[in-house]
């Protein structure tokens, strides 16, 4: 995959291609080209900040697989998540939520586009998210599944549903190569020492917004000393997302 210039929940810009855009560009390949009578739902799980809703983004352009993108919220119900999916899709909700899922099941029939629901868990734990297995089971849709990383075994807690998923793939931390194309797209005329490469991700743990804030950190040490080289002994302050404790705890 090469760079594409895709306008994201955050803004517009480029996506980079990390391991996390390859994973998700393979589950959506598998699951619009899945052979008849597979299951067509997928789950990409992971921890906060690797870049899941990114995934999603590309998944939903046009410029990836043209998806229909919905994000679920904390106060979510049958009714509001359907009224939803229909603004995505670009339909108007009408009458009894029945009568809304068949307008959705028919125009996703119709349109071939898979579903990217994100934001999962919020839904994962009441009823809400058979609404989901009701459009696929219907539809025969591609539907992609974002959420945390207890996702899967949330989602085994409903049978029915659990069996109609085709992949569960978990997201992965940012890589030192993920971490050069970062660089790459965030402070292209900054040299960042390979032993300052490590220790952003060592102490970030992978997170990818993490290392993206500390790229973003070391840009502007740079721009203040006036020096396109950030070295292993730079002074720079890393952002790790830790409170920080008093003093000799």
């Amino acid at each position: 995959m090469t760079n594409r210039k895709i306008s994201t929940a955050t803004g517009g810009g480029v996506i980079a291609p990390t391991s996390n855009i390859g994973l998700v560009h393979t589950l959506m390949e598998s699951l619009t080209t899945r052979a008849p009578g597979l299951p067509g739902i997928a789950a990409f799980y992971g921890r906060s900040g690797l870049g899941k809703s990114v995934g999603a983004a590309y998944a939903s352009h046009p410029a990836g697989f043209n998806g229909i993108y919905v994000s679920c919220r904390s106060f979510e119900t049958k009714k509001s998540l359907a009224i939803q999916i229909c603004k995505a899709i670009g339909i108007v909700a009408k009458g009894s939520i029945p009568e809304i899922v068949d307008a959705i099941v028919e125009a996703l029939s119709l349109s071939g586009r898979p579903l990217i629901v994100d934001e999962v868990d919020h839904i994962v734990e009441s009823k809400t998210v058979e609404l989901i297995r009701d459009i696929h089971d219907a539809s025969d849709a591609p539907i992609l599944l974002i959420g945390e990383e207890r996702l899967p075994n949330k989602l085994k807690s409903h049978e029915r549903f659990d069996n109609r998923v085709l992949i569960w793939q978990p997201a992965t931390a940012c890589t030192s190569g993920d971490f050069d194309l970062l660089v790459k797209q965030y402070a292209p005329d900054i040299r960042i020492a390979p032993e300052l490469k490590k220790r952003v991700l060592a102490e970030t743990h992978g997170i990818t917004r993490r290392v993206v804030t500390n790229i973003h950190n070391i840009k502007r040490w740079c721009d203040r000393k006036g020096t396109k080289d950030a070295l292993a002994d730079c002074d720079v302050e890393l952002y790790t997302g830790l409170a920080p404790g008093r003093a000799g705890l």
